[in-house]
């Protein structure tokens, strides 16, 4: 008996990874692909950011920042963004591109029209100069504090 409830719990571990790899939906995201969504939302806060307050009024000097943020982990930006987009694809087969295209929508209307301020400027300037000096580890680290978004739009797998 105790061998079945192993092989039991030995299946319902494997599971998600087996639907992932025949690309069948899950209807949950792996840690991977929250971790991906977490990225993809603060990148965009960042980039959105970054160009807001380097105009007018603001002209807080972040649109250099982020240019050379965007240069030296345009690779990483990208790669959580294939992560994102391929778990998009299994769990909304019929209708992926469009989820993708208001999704983006969504967040980037949200930090395109966020009001801006001195103070907010100031903190996407911060972020950003962290970024330069403690590179991609920093960047993940921030993007981690969007967890509990991510997990009220999508549900993670095993919960």
């Amino acid at each position: 008996m105790p061998i079945r409830r192993a092989a039991l719990l030995l299946l319902l571990c494997l599971l998600p990874h087996l639907a992932l790899a025949q690309g069948r939906p899950m209807e949950c995201f792996t840690k991977a692909e929250q971790r991906a969504e977490q990225m993809v939302r603060e990148g965009l806060r960042l980039r959105e950011g970054a160009i807001g307050c380097d105009g007018p009024p603001w002209r807080a000097g972040t649109r250099p920042l982020w240019d050379d943020i965007d240069r030296r982990f345009g690779g990483q930006f990208a790669a959580q963004t294939r992560v994102r987009e391929r778990a998009f694809r299994r769990e909304f087969a019929k209708d992926a591109e469009n989820r993708l295209q208001m999704w983006n929508g969504r967040i980037v209307m949200h930090f395109r029209h966020y009001p801006l301020s001195e103070t907010y400027c100031a903190g996407i300037k911060d972020v950003l100069q962290k970024m330069q000096k403690g590179g991609w580890r920093a960047f993940t680290g921030l993007a981690a504090k969007a967890k509990d978004q991510v997990k009220m739009d999508y549900r993670p797998c095993g919960e």
